[in-house]
């Protein structure tokens, strides 16, 4: 299924059914989230959800502002999805237009083998039991809050660094901490679910070697705020223009020669 690329999401067109509505939609993917995300300006406009007739959720172990619908079901990639739980929240404002309306997360995405294609922009469900490539990268998936959270083991300038994969295009972040490589300052606009976007200064270091499995590549990295020092995040750029693999049963990302 042909993608197109949106504020740095892979966008795919897909179907929501609700009700009596029936609702083509394009929606971004997401591997570093656990849930379906919903803004909830659609929820409202497009859905006529009364929000306060919903139930509270939690996200990110945080309550208030977060509440839980369940459509009838999604078609996404071919696939039919029942009882599509999504975490619906207040999205354009806090993160101003950065995220699109319909986040698919790891609920969908984890349960088999996904086929990216960066050079053709295509995004295809394929069988986890098959191998496609010489280049393995190991994966652990994480659990819990964590649920389809894709982990790997990465070297970063010869040093050890525990690594998530994301689907979104971004700059890669490292683990809060020191390093002795050269860097300079960066100023760019930023946030996360638990910080409001802003203008932010870090360090920046340029051309990295990093090394994951037989996987070898050079990359530049921002550095990751105080509280972000457990793991990185390595953005799908540095795939750009391969073809791939990411397989959650079989827990490895194979890269296609």
């Amino acid at each position: 299924m042909a993608f197109r690329y949106g504020k740095n999401f892979i966008m795919m067109e897909s179907t929501l059914f609700y009700q009596d509505k029936v609702l083509p939609h394009e929606v971004g993917v997401s591997s570093t989230l656990t849930h379906c995300l919903m803004d909830s300006t659609y929820a409202v406009n497009v859905l006529k959800v009364d929000v306060a007739h919903l139930k509270s959720a939690v996200m990110n172990k945080k309550e208030g502002g977060y509440y839980s619908l369940q459509l009838d079901s999604l078609n996404f990639c071919g696939e039919t999805y029942r009882n599509v739980l999504f975490v619906v929240m207040e999205m354009q404002q806090q993160f101003k237009g950065k995220v699109p309306d319909i986040v698919l997360g790891n609920s969908i995405l984890s349960h088999r083998a996904w086929h990216v294609d960066l050079q053709r922009h295509t995004f295809t469900p394929c069988s986890p039991d098959r191998y496609y490539g010489k280049i393995r990268l190991k994966c652990s998936i994480g659990k819990g809050v964590e649920y389809g959270y894709v982990f790997l083991k990465a070297k970063v300038g010869g040093r050890k660094v525990r690594m998530q994969f994301s689907l979104n295009k971004g700059l890669h972040l490292l683990p809060h901490g020191v390093y002795g490589f050269p860097w300079q300052s960066l100023t760019r606009e930023g946030g996360s679910f638990d910080r409001p976007f802003s203008l932010e200064t870090l360090p920046l270091y340029k051309d990295v070697a990093t090394q994951i499995g037989d996987f070898h590549f050079v990359a530049d990295y921002r550095l990751g705020y105080p509280g972000e020092d457990k793991v990185g995040t390595l953005f799908l750029d540095a795939l750009e223009g391969k073809s791939f693999v990411l397989n959650y049963p079989k827990k490895v990302i194979e890269i296609l020669e």
